[in-house]
């Protein structure tokens, strides 16, 4: 049976989404390996044994960007292996050189391929979640990595040259045939490979036009950060309900959050406005465009259940959910970082106590087990003072899903919630999950019901591990702690070097491939808020100045801050967050 068109048009959306055998050992030890970079990365433990984090790295989650074939056999206009070594580290993946000789291809962490029955036989190369929260820092040469931290990939550029990349072959007789030779030395049926690639090209031609469109007042992103609301709702909306005017500009980049400790927390997304485990991760894998709700050529509306039929894996996204119970946060090595001023680091813990601990200390819910919950406060907008973007379009962009059951105007929450239902009701029903087992793959979330709502604020989640993450604020738009605590920052700094700063805790400024200079005055950039300043007028105050002595000493306690002195506390079931009562909040705001 060989791939329908359903996949081969699915397989190829995720462009727009992130825009908005023997043969194949043989064929892949024929292409020219790049050579190694100098001394591998120090992988700490964090928890994990060498088999859980081959999990987390290479597990589909069931997003598809192509099949396997065609990405290892694609090249670059130039004419360079698409997915060489050097080719993928100027997007900023990370390789991780002791599983390569157990996978078929020398690709990264994050790329997976799916090898599911349902494929027709055809493996499916896709991303899971650890190319995004997998990262790595680098020191005077060395290297250490962080997994569930964040990753310094530039997805916008490698979706825009991976899409160049299609185009260009299919535009060259010569390059095409070329490329069909290599993905049918790599087994693809040759009764599908001409027309499954004639229309994956058709759809790259058309990409442009459509990335004009989301390109249009878009903040840019760069490396390690992402507006994923928007993205996940333009996959949805726009590219699998085939209403291109539904697409929304991205004008609110995020960082990607660290993953150690989420699975305890009462709510998930800097904005809290999602619930745990398996809601939260079928969303994040629908903005990578795994389902196809309407024809994306007359936009008539598929059958059921089969608009409802995606490519998502539920029963391992529940493993790696599982998997990601055993997560640590990494811990400070003073071997590559330089060691702790251990009295400073004290005089930091009761700073840290006094000054921090209200918002980020540890706030387990009374009466919860199994897991314990953490309570994650939502810091409301007017109290906090950051950049307020990310939160108001979630709670004020509107689609048309009259072509689901929905309004003219239908808002973020409210249509990812009616999706997500479907999709997650279709997707266990796909892969017989009973439903005992259904209840614990939906974990504590379905407690409360978990109603989608659109909250006017940001959490603050427990810090221990932060070190590792920046830059700071749900944005990014501050490059160290040093500058967070700090009365004054910088308004415009470098966004992506690897480089990391071990005295003021953030990305060195450093130029290079793939950096970007930050102009915090765009939407979506700001820096203000969170301020430690005795400027009791000033908005987002949150505390008195710091004296540089006083910010050493908070940096010195978060370098080597765990839990077994971590501020905690039981507190009785929190209420309702902030503007959980006012859906048209944001219509009426006027904060920065």
């Amino acid at each position: 049976m060989g791939l329908s068109n359903r996949h081969t048009t699915r397989s190829v959306g995720l462009f727009g989404a992130l825009l908005a055998g023997g043969a194949a050992v043989l064929w892949a030890l024929s292409v020219p390996v790049d050579a190694e970079p100098s001394g591998q990365a120090v992988v700490p433990g964090q928890g994990w044994n060498s088999s859980e984090r081959h999990l987390y790295y290479y597990t589909s989650q069931g997003t598809f960007l192509m099949p396997a074939a065609w990405l290892a056999s694609l090249e670059t206009p130039d004419g360079t292996r698409f997915m060489g070594r050097s080719n993928l580290e100027r997007f900023g993946f990370v390789f991780h050189d002791d599983a390569a000789a157990t996978r078929p291809y020398d690709w990264p962490i994050g790329i997976a391929i799916d090898t599911d029955p349902r494929n027709g036989g055809i493996d499916q190369a896709g991303l899971t979640c650890s190319a995004c929260h997998t990262g790595q820092l680098e020191y005077r040469g060395r290297k250490f990595r962080v997994d569930g931290g964040q990753s310094n990939i530039d997805f916008r550029k490698f979706a825009v040259e991976l899409n160049a990349a299609v185009v260009a072959t299919g535009d060259s007789p010569q390059r095409k045939a070329q490329f069909l030779e290599r993905v049918l030395d790599l087994g693809y049926p040759a009764d599908r490979l001409e027309p499954d690639f004639e229309l994956a090209h058709a759809n790259a031609v058309k990409q442009p036009d459509m990335s004009l469109q989301f390109l249009d007042g878009m903040t840019p992103a760069g490396r390690g950060r992402l507006d994923a609301v928007t993205s996940i709702a333009n996959a949805v909306f726009a590219q699998a309900l085939a209403v291109p005017e539904n697409i929304k500009p991205s004008t609110a980049p995020t960082s990607f959050p660290p993953l150690w400790d989420i699975w305890r927390f009462d709510w998930v997304q800097y904005n809290a406005s999602a619930r745990q485990p398996m809601a939260r991760n079928i969303v994040e894998v629908l903005g990578t465009g795994p389902i196809t709700i309407a024809d994306p050529v007359t936009g008539e509306l598929l059958p059921e259940p089969e608009r409802w039929r995606s490519n998502i894996r539920v029963r391992n996204i529940h493993t790696i959910e599982k998997t990601l119970h055993h997560l640590e946060p990494p811990r400070w090595d003073e071997d590559i970082f330089g060691p702790i001023d251990r009295e400073r680091a004290r005089q930091g813990r009761a700073l840290f106590a006094e000054n921090c601990a209200a918002c980020h200390g540890v706030k387990e819910i009374k009466g919860t087990s199994d897991p314990v919950e953490w309570h994650v406060p939502l810091v409301a907008l007017d109290r906090i003072g950051t950049d307020s973007r990310q939160a108001v379009n979630f709670a004020d962009n509107r689609f048309d899903a009259r072509e689901i059951g929905g309004p003219v105007d239908m808002g973020v929450p409210e249509g990812l919630g009616l999706v997500l239902e479907q999709v997650k009701r279709q997707a266990y029903l796909d892969e017989n999950v009973t439903p005992e087992e259904a209840a614990e793959f939906d974990g504590f979330g379905k407690r409360d019901g978990g109603s989608a709502f659109a909250p006017c604020g940001y959490k603050a989640r427990p810090l221990v591990g932060i070190w590792a993450t920046g830059p700071f604020l749900h944005n990014g738009a501050i490059p160290s702690i040093y500058d967070l605590l700090s009365e004054t920052r910088p308004e415009r700094f470098l966004l992506g070097s690897r480089e990391f700063d071990p005295e003021q805790l953030g990305q060195a400024q450093n130029p290079g491939e793939g950096v970007i200079e930050v102009d915090t005055s765009l939407p979506g950039n700001g820096n203000s808020g969170h301020w430690f300043t005795d400027e009791t007028e000033r908005a987002g105050r949150i505390g008195p100045a710091l004296t540089e002595d006083e910010r050493y000493a908070l940096i010195e306690y978060l370098k080597i801050a765990d839990y077994s002195d971590y501020p905690r506390e039981v507190i009785e079931k929190p209420g309702p967050a902030a503007c959980a009562g006012d859906r048209d909040w944001a219509v009426k705001w006027t904060g920065p």
